[in-house]
């Protein structure tokens, strides 16, 4: 960096940066309590935005503070925070401060590419700021001058004093030098506004020269600059929505509202105050209401919105008050059925339509046998955005086409050249047919024009663009249709179709490879399922339409549902009302990409579609909900999991892993071995309890591998499971928790005829409070079993089981006896088992070896503070209360102690009140030795309070080399022992004592 860049960064910037991260410290501390009652400095409030990014992770304010914080404190890592956002969402801010970041640490070569791309991409904000930042960066790099959009779209450059002025401005194909009037000067830099420049309405992209030679952000692309998202709907107040330009914060929110019939304005206005110093990581929507007053009140027609470009609302173009005019013509309706002694409604030509719940089963005449007949099938794919997927799913459609059908291809004016290009290119071929939109209209006015385009006697498919279509899709649906004569609509299975998803119901699937999707396909058609499966609706990323069912019913609303969403459903709707079904395909699977259009609008579209739809079609939501509560697909999905699974199985061993339905070590050691298993040749099968939503009780049983099987279940009940483990050969199971299933199911299965062997990871198989912590929450002791019982009765069980104490423990003498082998992790665990239920008992690994050394305390100065670390998940039984005391204790004598806590606890505020506790927050298995370096600690404390089987977290602090003190009970502190790692203290020590002796350890004898 020259002098003259630096000399910048540090004058005019740095404190800028200081101001920032003050003020966004003040609007973080009014939002969140956490952060109220301390300094409001960089140094304070920055741990503690660390520990509430743990805390609240999808939450961007937080991230923002974070990296302004970092920045102010000089700290590299402010750059993680500004990438973070910047790759999540559209943020001009954390771009700009990147950049800033960038030039602070020497990264002028990163910083020249981003700003580059800044410059093209978005509007400026802090000019004051930028026009200085911009000039840094370009002097660093040795660049002639910079270029960029102001938020009125008007253009600057920034030259340097020396520099000539003679500019070229180009656009459109034409070139023409650049009028410059002066706007200010800076340190060796002069900042120059083009007045005969007024940006175009078609947004095009800018180049601005200096000798030949662009400067620093030409090619700003007007279109990515002025980028928009906006939605709109009709509510009781009026026109409603949102508006914002993601890239230009401080651009001016213009709303122009026409009649669609005759395109006269109506409503022409800004919306909102711009501003482009808000500190908001995305620029935030400008909400808004267009008080029917202001339009043409009860007389307002069919209306589209757009912006001041042209640019349509998604949403737009609606009815606002189509609802209110069917509402009047029901009432008339009814009134025309009840009349007065005088009557003045005029009788309506149409009747109310069935409400969904109510809709009746018309008779329609069986047909002899199914037939199908040999009628074209036109397959309509509507086209906007998604060069590789819209280049992919036609490729495939028509590689896979046959005799009897053709493709129209609906161009709803696509701004992607190489999609035109594309299509330009199929509109020679033989049954192809391109249309082309003028404008965008949307989904629903797109698949409208394609189905306007079908023969009387033809057939139709919907189809994304987004689609992965597999050999003999079309013949398999075109099958389905035709099972019977009633049958409007089919839809096939696929990963991404809400009802029609698999493997997972909700949809929620990975988009899958195409050699996924022709597998699928192909197990599909081998299983040779003949099941009729009745849907409320078809599905309009891939639906087969039959002629007379199109023809009868009509085509999509796009008066009402826009750009989409809610569209098929409706059609579904009406053309049940008129006696046609709808079915699911089972004999194909189609691919869907999903989400490739308006996705900043998803949210709100489907949320005023639907309810749109539940007013046309009262009781839909609630129809839904019944069909998806009953699942008619959920044996087909199970049986697709299993003839998958049997294929990955592959005559491989089995075995099966029972365990709990909770978090924890147990679910930890239970991934672990099922890893051990696989390497070892057998594949593991994962068993774990499930309640369904009617509450019927079973078995999930999830296969140990990297494909997705979450369908395959069980009964709780019946011989079920024994039968499906031995047909898919399981000849070993690890028992590892009954809890969540209850000890009379477990049992059920010890007595399945497979060999089976215990692993102990806690106390429940004799102690319905599974930790052995009573009264007081402390360690029981281990008492008599009468007093056993009064505990139960007391303090009621934890096990999530309802059998009694002595029932609990004859099933679990007569399991453990039966087993191939009983395994627990270490001594101590082993004798406290052999007091209660007399086998024999093996020890066995938990987790490899891990390197220790012995524990050493290195003595500190009185006054020095002792900074002491915790680490995972502190609950009561973890020792909460007591590291609750000992933080007031210290906090009210003032003692020279920290506690650094790596995890969260079961109540962080009343600790953090103290001031003498640091939380991080949760975190992954991966960020833990991270951490623990970035919270440098002189010993560890593992404070709980129950004879613990094992600890993943003493082993955690065997790895970072640091020295535990724990207490003298259970598995951790008979490990400590035997490594001289740490030091044991007895449980039951006075608060003040035990801080004596976290203060001092170096006094005591290490065990």
């Amino acid at each position: 960096m020259t002098e003259q860049a630096d000399r910048i960064m540090e004058t005019t910037i740095d404190g800028f940066v200081r101001d920032i991260a003050a003020r966004y410290g003040d609007v973080l501390s009014s939002r969140y309590e956490e952060l109220e009652g301390i300094p409001q400095t960089p140094e304070s409030i920055l741990p503690r935005l660390e520990y509430l990014q743990r805390s609240h992770p999808s939450t961007r304010d937080i991230t923002l503070g974070i990296g302004f914080c970092r920045l102010a404190l000089h700290e590299p890592r402010a750059s993680e925070a500004f990438e973070f956002l910047s790759s999540v969402t559209p943020s001009p801010l954390a771009r700009f401060f990147l950049l800033i970041t960038r030039m602070r640490f020497g990264a002028h070569d990163r910083a020249f590419v981003e700003l580059r791309a800044l410059l093209r991409e978005t509007a400026v904000i802090f000019p004051d700021i930028a026009f200085s930042l911009f000039s840094a960066v370009a002097e660093a790099n040795r660049c002639s001058g910079w270029c960029a959009m102001l938020p009125d779209g008007r253009l600057v450059v920034g030259l340097p004093d020396h520099a000539a002025h003679d500019l070229i401005l180009r656009h459109d194909g034409k070139e023409r030098p650049a009028d410059l009037a002066l706007l200010t000067r800076l340190s060796g830099y002069q900042v120059w506004a083009i007045g005969n420049f007024i940006l175009p309405p078609h947004l095009p992209r800018i180049d601005i020269l200096q000798e030949g030679r662009d400067l620093l952000g030409s090619g700003i692309d007007s279109r990515t600059v002025w980028a928009f998202e906006g939605f709109i709907e009709g509510t009781a107040e009026g026109l409603s929505g949102w508006c914002r330009y993601p890239n230009n914060p401080g651009a001016a929110d213009q709303i122009h509202v026409r009649a669609v019939q005759d395109d006269h304005m109506l409503f022409d206005a800004t919306v909102g105050l711009p501003d482009d110093e808000t500190l908001q990581p995305e620029k935030p929507r400008t909400d808004f209401v267009i008080p029917w007053q202001a339009l043409l009140g009860a007389r307002t027609p069919a209306v589209k919105v757009t912006d001041r470009l042209g640019r349509a609302f998604y949403g737009s173009p609606l009815d606002p008050l189509a609802g209110g005019r069917y509402a009047r013509t029901q009432a008339e309706w009814v009134a025309s059925l009840f009349p007065s002694a005088h009557p003045t409604a005029v009788r309506p030509s149409f009747n109310q339509p069935f409400p969904t719940l109510y809709t009746p089963l018309f008779t329609v005449p069986e047909a002899a046998a199914p037939t199908i007949p040999a009628r074209q099938v036109a397959v309509i794919i509507p086209v906007y955005r998604g060069y590789e997927v819209t280049r992919t799913c036609i490729t495939l459609v028509l590689q896979h086409r046959g005799p009897n059908e053709r493709i129209v291809i609906v161009n709803d004016c696509s701004p992607d050249e190489r999609i035109i290009a594309f299509l330009d290119t199929l509109a020679g071929l033989d049954g192809v047919t391109v249309l082309t939109n003028a404008r965008n209209g949307g989904f629903t006015f797109s698949a409208n024009r394609g189905l306007r385009a079908v023969e009387r006697d033809e057939d139709a498919i919907l189809l994304n663009s987004d689609t992965l279509p597999p050999p003999h899709w079309i013949a398999a649906l075109r099958r389905t249709v035709y099972r019977a004569p009633d049958i409007g609509t089919a839809t096939p299975l696929s990963n991404a179709a809400t009802i029609f998803s698999y493997p997972n119901a909700h949809g929620q699937n990975p988009v899958p490879a195409y050699e996924e999707v022709i597998e699928t396909a192909e197990r599909l058609a081998a299983c040779e399922n003949d099941a009729l499966i009745d849907v409320p609706t078809a599905h309009g990323y891939c639906m087969y339409i039959r002629a007379d069912c199109l023809h009868q019913t009509g085509l999509l609303r796009e008066d009402v549902f826009a750009q989409g969403y809610g569209e098929e459903n409706d059609f579904s709707r009406r053309a049940a009302a008129l006696g046609w079904r709808h079915v699911a395909c089972l004999q194909t699977f189609v691919g869907h990409a999903e989400g490739q259009s308006f996705s900043a609008v998803r949210n709100d579209l489907i949320r005023r579609n639907l309810a749109t739809l539940n007013g046309l079609h009262p009781g839909y939501d609630r129809m839904v909900q019944v069909w998806q509560a009953r699942d008619p697909l959920r044996p087909l999905r199970r049986d697709l999991d299993l003839s998958r699974l049997r294929h990955a199985i592959a005559g491989r061993p089995v075995v099966a892993l029972l365990t709990h339905d909770r978090q924890g070590g147990v679910q930890r050691f239970v991934t672990e071995r099922a890893g051990e298993n696989l390497a070892a040749g057998h594949v593991p099968l994962i068993l774990s309890p499930h309640r369904s939503g009617s509450g019927d009780t079973g078995w999930t049983i999830i296969p140990f591998l990297p494909e997705d099987y979450p369908n395959i279940t069980a009964p709780r009940k019946g011989a079920e499971l024994r039968t499906l483990l031995l047909d898919l050969g399981c000849d070993r199971i690890e028992i590892h928790s009954y809890i969540g299933s209850g000890i009379r199911d477990v049992h059920w299965v010890s007595r399945s005829g497979i060999d089976y062997a215990v692993y102990l990871h806690d106390y429940s198989w004799f102690c319905p409070r599974i930790t052995l912590v009573s009264h007081n929450n402390l360690y029981c002791g281990e008492p008599a079993h009468d007093v056993c019982q009064r505990c139960i009765a007391d303090l009621g069980p934890l096990n999530s089981d309802d059998a009694p104490l002595d029932l609990l423990r004859d099933l679990s003498d007569d399991l453990f006896r039966r087993a191939g082998a009983i395994i627990a992790s270490c001594q101590d665990v082993a004798d406290r088992y052999r007091r209660h239920i007399d086998t024999p008992i093996t020890l066995g690994q938990w987790e490899p070896p891990v390197p220790t050394r012995p524990a050493t305390f290195l003595p500190k100065a009185p006054d020095e503070i002792r900074r002491i670390l915790l680490i995972g998940a502190i609950g009561i039984e973890k020792g909460y209360n007591i590291l609750l005391a000992l933080a007031r204790h210290v906090a009210d004598h003032a003692l020279p102690m920290r506690f650094v806590i790596i995890g969260y606890t079961c109540d962080d505020p009343r600790l953090l009140a103290t001031g003498v506790v640091e939380i991080t927050g949760r975190y992954g298995e991966h960020e833990l030795a991270a951490l623990i370096r970035r919270h440098p600690c002189d010993w560890g404390f593992l404070p709980a309070i129950w004879p613990e089987t094992w600890s993943y977290i003493l082993t955690e602090f065997w790895r970072q080399n640091v020295p535990v003190i724990t207490f003298d009970i259970g598995a951790p502190a008979a490990r400590v022992r035997a490594t001289g790692t740490g030091l044991t203290v007895p449980l039951h020590l006075p608060i003040a004592s035990l801080a004596t002796v976290l203060l001092t350890p170096w006094l005591l004898r290490i065990h």
